[in-house]
């Protein structure tokens, strides 16, 4: 039996297929989502992060490893230049008990 090719996704379709969480992912912004769990996991279990620990995360998206961080460090300080991506991020930590963990600055981190 014939083995099934795999279709790939050029760039010019990125976009149009780059919708993520209800974003349009912005191109000019090198915008990529990391949604695995499992990546997610690995990359904290990676970090060796120490509860008395700050980390700098620079553009947290919509919060998937930005959460994480949360539970295994003291503070996590977060730059986000997409406004979507603060409102979203905003939302998901707020009533979280470890909301209070986190500063989230809106601004572009190069300039």
């Amino acid at each position: 039996m014939p083995k099934e090719k795999k279709r790939r996704v050029h760039s010019r379709n990125a976009n149009k297929l780059g919708k993520h969480q209800g974003f349009e992912l912005k191109k000019t912004y090198g915008q990529h989502l990391l949604k695995n769990p499992l990546i997610v996991q690995t990359i904290v279990d990676k970090a060796s992060i120490r509860a008395s620990d700050v980390v700098l995360e620079i553009g947290p998206g919509t919060g998937n490893l930005t959460l994480k961080l949360l539970d295994v460090c003291k503070k996590v300080i977060a730059v986000e230049y997409d406004p979507r991506m603060v409102v979203e991020l905003q939302k998901r930590i707020q009533g979280l008990e470890t909301s209070h963990k986190l500063n989230l600055i809106h601004s572009d981190f190069l300039k």
